[in-house]
């Protein structure tokens, strides 16, 4: 039985402004229904179809995905920008993600939430109508069994701890308390968050009922600000090791800005290895990537972001409030990851973010429009293995220690 959907409190907009990011770049899964839909519309007698591969593999996952051109674009990407198949058929006739994007169902223990992916840049800029105009819509993909809304698992509570959905919400509602408090600005609720990932992952819960660690929870909430205090009361900056892991993980947000375009081929594969390098070092210049970001010197990375008009932090807050309240950043392609591993990858968003916007406007004036690139970049990681996968997750505990992930979040803030 479906699982009844809501939405958040806090009112998301999103209208399709045909844009195309989301047809650039973006692996289509196909379902049964998807393939057999699109094997009745026989694009193969299409001329410029004829001898070409429309379906790819999906490689360790089952199933299948719409091809690619050789510009990483959707095989049926027209010339306008626009769906071939949405042109002739008609939108019903697209497969179920290109019909629904950017909206998801994040489904908890007795209900499903139906939130925005901010790799769109109208969702990211909250640009259009409110969802709830597609809720009705949303529904009936559920009863056509193209959708599903039913209950998950809950995540981890931490490393190997399993804790009951009860629990775990009340984990994940306490951190969306502190992300979502609006007495303070968005770094600081980020380290105030971190600080009560490292309080719940080093108490000893093993031991406690689940009435106990419930109890525990509002206590650790209520110590996080107070345990923050010294991040920003003397602001130092990471150790040379924490700069270092976090280039390594921010160059691969940086490949998912929505107007790169990757070829797969060996000298793209000598050049990615050439722009780890450089980031690995630290010094000198910047790498190219797709000639999207400019050439900077590593040091201006670095350097004070000064101050910035307010509208160009608010598509950054919007995701992680977002995010926090739909249980996104925790759920959806988090496959292993427990409740404070998600806590800490959202955390690391924040700096990635600021780091970027250095790099893309380190020459000139940074824009929302800059932001909300990021915005897209940032979300486009969900399912990203780099950057959902178990190095990626050891990366996050290193930095974790000794308050070095904090000390990221407050650094590039500045």
């Amino acid at each position: 039985m479906s699982l009844p959907i809501v939405l958040l409190k806090n009112e998301e907009k999103w209208d399709c402004h045909q844009c195309g990011f989301c047809c650039r770049g973006s692996l289509i899964p196909l379902s049964k229904i998807d393939a057999k839909q699109l094997q009745k519309q026989k694009w193969e007698e299409q001329p410029e179809y004829r001898g070409r591969m429309l379906v790819g593999d999906r490689g360790a996952e089952s199933g299948f995905r719409l091809a690619h051109r050789s510009d990483g674009c959707c095989i049926f990407l027209n010339e306008d920008g626009l769906c071939r198949i949405h042109s002739k058929f008609g939108i019903a006739a697209k497969p179920t993600i290109c019909q629904t994007f950017p909206l998801q169902l994040i489904a908890h223990e007795n209900q499903a939430v139906l939130t925005l992916r901010r790799a769109c840049p109208s969702a990211a800029a909250d640009l259009g109508g409110s969802t709830s105009s597609q809720l009705s819509f949303i529904k009936q993909l559920v009863r056509d069994s193209r959708l599903t809304a039913e209950s998950a698992a809950p995540p981890l509570l931490k490393a190997s701890e399993k804790r009951d959905w009860k629990t775990v919400r009340s984990v994940l509602d306490s951190v969306g308390t502190l992300l979502q408090d609006g007495r303070y600005p968005p770094v600081r609720r980020l380290v105030h968050a971190l600080q009560f990932a490292n309080l719940l992952q080093t108490a000893k819960t093993s031991g406690l009922s689940d009435a106990q660690i419930v109890e525990l929870v509002q206590t650790l909430a209520e110590l996080a600000p107070e345990e923050s205090k010294p991040f920003f009361d003397d602001r130092q900056p990471p150790k040379s090791y924490s700069k270092i892991l976090f280039r390594l993980a921010a160059v691969n947000f940086a490949r998912l800005h929505p107007e790169t375009r990757h070829k797969s081929n060996w000298a793209a594969r000598f050049q990615l290895m050439k722009t780890a390098w450089k980031v690995f070092r630290g010094t000198g210049q910047t790498p190219r990537i797709d000639k999207l970001f400019p050439v900077a010197n590593m040091d201006d990375l670095e350097k004070p972001l000064g101050v910035l008009r307010p509208e160009i932090y608010v598509p950054l807050a919007r995701f992680i409030e977002t995010n926090s309240a739909s249980f996104m950043y925790a759920i959806s392609d988090r496959q292993g990851w427990s409740v404070v591993d998600s806590i800490r990858g959202l955390a690391l968003r924040f700096p990635v973010a600021l780091w970027m916007l250095r790099w893309l406007a380190h020459d000139r004036d940074p824009t929302v429009h800059d932001m909300l690139n990021i915005i897209c970049a940032l979300d486009r990681s969900q399912g990203y293995e780099p950057l959902c996968g178990l190095n990626h997750r050891s990366r996050l505990s290193m930095l974790a220690a000794n308050g070095e992930l904090e000390r990221l979040v407050v650094w590039y803030a500045r």
